[in-house]
């Protein structure tokens, strides 16, 4: 290309990147709070083999929050799941339900303010909407997987998210108004088991 001439393509903005690997004997409290918006506290949790390893108490979403909160209308946030169990067997009941892995990004304390993609015991991937407290299915009900140790993410571009999962679309949608301020939170309602290898979480730098 000839001195001076531009390729008329944007510079990207630079961005700022925020992980977890779990791979420690314990989890970094200077990365995550439990953390609990609906329901009992209670259930496991332990970092073994570079697996962050969750499983909460019946009727409850409680898992673990991230302790930094996030700024920017524009950003990717991701979580690779080792395994996702069904729930604990509960009294009366022949047969165990489905458990699910939610990579969640929250908008406030409460919860109800919340956008989650995710995955269930059976392969199943959902993606649901909260807004002060009224819930949305946003997926058609027919999107699964078989993949090993897949990777779910969340991408937000101004009011549209797209839910990704290894890297390619599955669903995209505007979501009008939500907030810029957010924390990362790992869960599966209910006893659902759900292990997670890795988070990341990438934002647009601030400017000074």
């Amino acid at each position: 290309m000839p001195a001076g001439q531009q390729s008329g393509k944007p510079t990207p903005p630079p961005t700022e990147e925020w992980g977890d690997d779990f791979s420690g004997s314990d989890l970094n409290p200077n990365n995550w709070e439990q953390f609990t918006f609906e329901g009992g506290s209670g259930g496991t949790l332990k970092v073994e083999q570079g697996e962050l390893r969750l499983r909460s108490v019946s009727g409850a979403r409680a898992g673990v929050r991230s302790k930094p909160a996030f700024q920017g209308d524009h950003f990717l946030v991701e979580g690779t799941l080792a395994r996702v169990g069904p729930t604990l067997p509960e009294p009366g009941q022949p047969n165990q339900a489905p458990g699910n892995g939610i990579l969640t990004v929250l908008f406030d304390s409460s919860g109800r303010n919340r956008v989650e993609w995710l995955l269930t015991s059976e392969g199943l991937l959902e993606a649901w909407v909260m807004v002060d407290g009224r819930a949305e299915r946003l997926d058609s009900r027919n999107l699964a997987t078989k993949a090993k140790g897949p990777t779910l993410a969340i991408v937000r571009r101004g009011d549209e998210f797209l839910f990704m999962l290894n890297g390619q679309e599955g669903l995209r949608k505007n979501l009008k108004n939500m907030p810029r301020s957010f924390h990362l939170m790992l869960y599966g309602f209910g006893s659902s088991e759900n292990n997670w290898d890795s988070v990341r979480v990438v934002t647009v730098k601030q400017a000074k």
